[in-house]
């Protein structure tokens, strides 16, 4: 048996409001990182509190600091360890858990807390990043439709807890069934492979973009961790033609070949920009409308034990 004071020490930000756990199932996990791990657990009180509590947690010399909450969490702790010489654990407890299950934690947060465990004791791995102006992100990034549906869910965190996976595709198809389809955004994006116009945006560091009834919704079939950002527009959004976006999304990545996408894969800079401020987010996390957004990777940014 390991004895306290020989366990590793570790700080655990937890996210009170994450999805799927009750209050027992988080004491339980909780409880099993402690048979692992020295814990000391922080909450965060609001959106962005993460990065502070992680960045601290880096900054007095933590080596290994625990997400324990959805993909939120998980990008407000990434934002706050990057490039410092702390690691990052993660124990899936959100809605779909992407870049948990893109790095192979298992969904399970007890059976993730005994893969932690496991993980800890090599070497970490170092992962690369995408970024979006100053905002890091695991595995993707949105300009327009789908960061505004984005914000529809976060605004309604009871109803995202109690639907799940479904919400995010209800309020989609409410945002463009809505007011989007009669103002159908107009964005430029702008790199190596010249200039294309877009309603919709997204910039993937891992794969995949989410999930719906547990299968992978694909819209960059060509995306890994050790290459570059991939890049899927929609030239144009419309109502009628969102089920069968679905559809050919979670067909092997189909949806990057529809005559009304764009695809690019293994990009190392590109622009958004347009006339209007468009909605953005960062693994589902809304941030402000801005004119125009730089993306660019981040090679080794992070230190992962998963």
């Amino acid at each position: 048996m390991v004895t306290e004071r020989r366990k590793p020490s570790a700080v655990v930000i937890v996210n009170p409001q994450a999805g799927r756990l009750s209050k027992s199932a988080r004491k339980r996990v909780l409880t099993a990182l402690g048979g692992h791990f020295r814990v000391e657990k922080q909450a965060t009180t609001g959106r962005d509190t993460g990065i502070d509590l992680a960045a601290k947690a880096a900054s007095e010399g933590v080596r290994l600091v625990i997400a324990f909450g959805g993909d939120g969490l998980v990008n407000e702790v990434v934002n706050g360890l990057v490039d410092s010489p702390a690691s990052l654990g993660i124990v899936p407890g959100g809605t779909m858990n992407v870049f948990a299950r893109a790095l192979g934690v298992p969904r399970d947060p007890l059976r993730a807390s005994n893969h932690l465990a496991a993980a800890a004791s090599r070497p970490p791995r170092k992962v690369t990043l995408g970024k979006m102006d100053e905002r890091y992100f695991t595995f993707s990034a949105g300009c327009g439709f789908d960061a505004e549906a984005a914000e529809h869910v976060e605004s309604a965190v009871p109803n995202k807890r109690r639907f799940g996976e479904a919400y995010f595709y209800w309020s989609a198809w409410r945002v463009l069934a809505g007011a989007y389809r009669h103002r159908n955004p107009s964005m430029i994006l702008k790199g190596k492979f010249g200039e294309v116009p877009a309603a919709m945006a997204i910039a993937s560091n891992a794969g995949p973009y989410a999930y719906l009834a547990r299968r992978p919704v694909v819209l960059a079939p060509r995306v890994t961790l050790e290459a570059g950002l991939d890049l899927f527009a929609l030239r144009r959004m419309r109502a009628e033609a969102l089920p069968g976006y679905a559809w050919k999304a979670m067909t092997a990545g189909g949806l990057a070949h529809h005559k009304d996408a764009f695809y690019a894969s293994d990009l190392e800079v590109f622009d958004v920009v347009s006339e209007y401020p468009f909605h953005r987010h960062v693994d589902g996390e809304p941030l402000p409308p801005v004119r125009t957004a730089s993306f660019h990777v981040a090679r080794d940014a992070l230190s992962v034990w998963a």
